[in-house]
């Protein structure tokens, strides 16, 4: 009876070791996995990993450990095409310092009021663009990271033309869906600054409003926008308030100020490439801004007529017709 007691506590004894040998195991890869993916997290994190004159830049740990050289290489062009810019347009933004956020995923890039994953980091309002990590070290026409200097200007187009003038541009020919503008820009910018990435560049430019673009750089410079957005700033133009984008509406009201920043007529100019472009509406949309312009604030309907005309109703300033 002892051994057959003592045969089964032994039994019993080996299979609850067993067991608790089993939790135990199951416990130390549950406890493992459970370290793994904290130290993938944490890999992931993102990190600020340098500051310039322009930008703090920002980036998942892992690929900045992994491309930190790559990445590094465009810490002073960012700072100088953020200068040429500004230069060219001769206008300052508000602010002089933004965000700039190596992305995860691979291809793309973008301009934002706030970019979550910075915001994230600095607990406030992060303005910026973000650029594909795989920008910095690809090769593209024999250079490499051709496309970081691409998107990186072209994306410091977009952010600075919303942060000193408005957002809202024309989707269809300005910035977007179709990007002429922003493009032009950076194509000057990239000649200026790295020439060798300008002449591939200024390939896609090759469009009807990637050419009206140039022709109008050509012929005018940069003072004809200069006079444009300075324009549109001092009367405190917000094209979000004007009319569907894209729509007539926004886009004779734009044609409208880059006119009265010209010494001539720009129709031969819109007119084969901006089909809802109306030459009658523009002028009448200029005749509305004169307007605007000569009523004295202490005019009783001047905050009336000022609000009338920045929400695209220019036609009340001149009595309805």
């Amino acid at each position: 009876m002892k051994i057959i007691w003592r045969f089964t506590m032994s039994f019993f004894d080996r299979k609850r070791y067993a067991l608790d040998a089993g939790w135990i195991f199951l416990l130390c890869v549950a406890m493992l996995g459970i370290s793994c993916l904290g130290a993938k997290a944490q890999d992931t994190k993102v990190i600020k990993i340098h500051t310039s004159v322009h930008w703090t830049w920002y980036a998942p740990q892992n690929i900045y450990n992994e491309h930190k050289a790559d990445i590094a290489n465009y810490y002073d062009y960012a700072d100088r095409a953020f200068d040429y810019i500004t230069h060219a347009w001769g206008l300052e933004p508000k602010i002089q310092h933004y965000s700039l956020f190596v992305r995860p995923q691979t291809g793309g890039a973008f301009a934002t009021g706030d970019i979550g994953e910075v915001h994230a980091v600095t607990g406030k309002q992060s303005p910026g663009i973000g650029v594909s990590y795989d920008a910095f070290y690809n090769v593209a026409n024999g250079i490499k990271g051709f496309w970081g200097y691409v998107l990186i200007t072209h994306e410091m187009v977009n952010l600075l033309t919303g942060q000193i003038v408005s957002g809202g541009w024309p989707v269809d020919w300005w910035a977007d869906h179709k990007s002429p503008f922003p493009m032009m820009t950076a194509v000057q910018t990239e000649y200026a600054l790295v020439p060798n990435v300008a002449i591939y560049h200024a390939q896609q430019l090759g469009g009807p409003h990637g050419q009206m673009f140039v022709h109008l750089k050509d012929q005018y410079g940069w003072a004809l926008f200069r006079r444009a957005f300075s324009m549109a700033i001092k009367d405190g133009i917000d094209w979000n308030n004007i009319g569907q984008n894209p729509s007539a509406l926004r886009t004779n009201y734009v044609c409208a100020y880059l006119q009265m920043a010209a010494p001539e007529s720009l129709a031969k100019y819109f007119t084969p490439v901006l089909p809802d472009y109306n030459p009658e509406t523009v002028q009448r949309i200029m005749e509305a801004h004169k307007r605007f312009e000569s009523l004295k604030q202490n005019n009783p309907q001047f905050e009336t007529l000022k609000n009338d005309f920045l929400h695209g109703e220019y036609q009340r300033l001149l009595g309805g017709k």
